[in-house]
């Protein structure tokens, strides 16, 4: 396969503008037209890195999807396996599904910075962000992009749906039970149950729209719960709303990140501790007070074998939000003892 010498003007097939090292750019270009400029174009991102065992099942959901006008951006970050390679050769004979395809690699920056490069390279509206290792049914993007247009929600910026589970080798997995999901359609308060109940985003399942994501600054780079502070900060300015189907399946296997779960809990209060901060008197006093309080129950289980020492900061830091509204350095001191407990 051929690579350009650079991108030309306009051309709708070609690689992203950012310039790369030209062995690190595999555009697949498309000749000719199927249907182009009947329906918007609709941008599917892949931030890659280390799933050569599960990219082509990724992008084998992305080809299935029943929406005509797509397009499909893939950054690798900088993968160790052959992760790029074969999601070329699995892309080259399937280059007519989509209006346009770009892959790049880029040097290892981590999930946040791969997630802002591959969104910010894409041209449609609305941009479904996957997981390399997750998969898609078939009418995610068409489910989704039909309620967007049915709900007509101006400031709408965020789309999710339901999924189910597989394994590392896409088999069902079977959940204890299943957390209560938000009402279906838009809603404007949707920083109230994000902040003070649990992450009800599923990731998979995501469509977001590009320039109210790049408005908002996009994932920050330096939290590792990165995807909980960018919704967040979107809803606290635009409505979100839920499709009601299972429409994507998140892989769960041994190098999902949500299994390093001091880490994660960490990454929470430093989360929450943002958001206080940069949206004072969003939330109740004693909203913030209870939900303070069930956060450090959440510390104490998972540091009580580890440093049962920190038993006295814990009561005494229960005791004085009784007294006081914790400040979000109050959860960003206890985000540090869990980094530290993390390694």
């Amino acid at each position: 396969m051929s690579v350009p010498a650079g991108p030309s003007q306009g051309d709708a097939a070609n690689d992203m503008e950012r310039a790369q090292p030209a062995n690190d750019r595999h555009p697949l270009p498309r000749e000719g037209g199927r249907g182009e400029g009947c329906l918007s174009l609709v941008s599917v991102a892949i931030p890659a890195y280390n799933h050569a065992a599960f990219i082509e099942a990724c992008l084998a959901s992305v080809c299935a999807q029943t929406n005509a006008e797509l397009e499909l951006v893939l950054i690798d970050d900088g993968s160790q396996d052959d992760t790029l390679e074969v999601a070329r050769r699995y892309l080259e004979p399937h280059r007519d599904r989509f209006r346009r395809i770009v892959l790049e690699r880029q040097e290892n920056q981590g999930v946040s910075a791969a997630s802002n490069a591959v969104i910010a390279a894409c041209r449609g509206e609305w941009v479904h962000l996957l997981g390399s290792d997750d998969v898609l049914h078939p009418d995610k993007v068409a489910r989704i992009q039909q309620a967007i247009a049915d709900w007509n929600c101006p400031d709408l910026a965020l789309v999710h749906a339901d999924a189910d589970t597989i394994d590392e080798h896409g088999r069902p997995v079977a959940r204890r039970r299943q957390k209560p999901r938000p009402a279906p359609g838009p809603d404007r308060e949707a920083w109230r149950v994000l902040f003070l109940g649990d992450n009800f985003v599923i990731n998979p399942t995501v469509a977001l729209r590009r320039d109210a994501f790049l408005a908002v600054g996009g994932f920050d780079r330096k939290l590792a719960l990165e995807d909980i502070d960018c919704w967040l900060r979107l809803s606290a300015r635009h409505a979100i709303a839920r499709v009601p189907e299972v429409l994507a399946s998140y892989r769960k296997h041994p190098g999902n990140t949500l299994r390093r779960r001091v880490r994660m809990l960490g990454a929470q209060f430093h989360t929450f501790g943002k958001f206080l901060a940069e949206h004072p008197g969003l939330l109740a006093e004693d909203d913030i007070r209870r939900h303070f309080r069930r956060c450090l129950t959440r510390f104490w289980r998972r540091m009580r074998r580890k440093q049962p020492w920190l038993l006295p900061a814990v009561l005494g830091a229960q005791l004085k939000s009784r007294l006081r509204t914790p400040q979000p350095e109050d959860y960003r001191r206890f985000g540090r003892l869990l980094d530290t407990a993390a390694g």
